[in-house]
């Protein structure tokens, strides 16, 4: 069997963290395609103030899956929390303890920074991947669901004032 490495990411691994997320793209059969750049990934996961941390996987030399995590804060708990923003094994690397290793590497990370959680948003038609967090212990929040504001509405908000409206 396949010796699995899980290792923090560095600025160098920028063009394997990229394919890594369009590969995931095309997996979840994503509408658009990722905007992630090599750049943006060395500015924002590698910059002065980093944005994300980086877990890769690697099997005989080659990247066969990571994951990228962001910390947040609960206002209720007082303390930090782990989001697994982004998990992806290939799909032929399946079945061989990766995606376990990577979350038993990230939750080590979460330890030592003192969260008191680690959150992950799973896909609605993805079963395999519900199954597998909840055999890790992962479970659905029965009163909570994300909801997101981007593109156009998140401009038109920022131009709310205490007026209600506009500038």
């Amino acid at each position: 069997m396949t010796d699995i490495t899980i290792r923090p990411a560095t600025i160098e691994d920028a063009g394997t963290i990229v394919a890594l997320i369009h590969r995931l793209a095309k997996f979840e059969q994503a509408a658009t395609a990722p905007a992630l750049t090599e750049e943006a990934v060395r500015r924002d996961g590698f910059g002065e103030r980093p944005r994300f941390t980086v877990l890769l996987a690697e099997a005989d030399g080659r990247n066969c899956g990571g994951a990228v995590l962001l910390e947040s804060y609960s206002s209720w708990a007082g303390q930090p929390t782990l989001i697994v923003h982004d998990l992806f094994v290939d799909p032929d690397m399946r079945g061989r303890s990766v995606g376990r290793k990577l979350l038993a590497e990230a939750a080590r990370l979460a330890m030592a920074r003192g969260c008191c959680r680690m959150d992950v948003n799973v896909l609605t038609w993805n079963r395999t991947a519900q199954d597998f967090y909840g055999a890790l212990g992962f479970g659905p929040l029965d009163d909570w669901q994300p909801w997101r504001l981007d593109g156009p509405g998140l401009a038109r908000l920022a131009e709310i004032t205490d007026r209600g409206r506009g500038r």
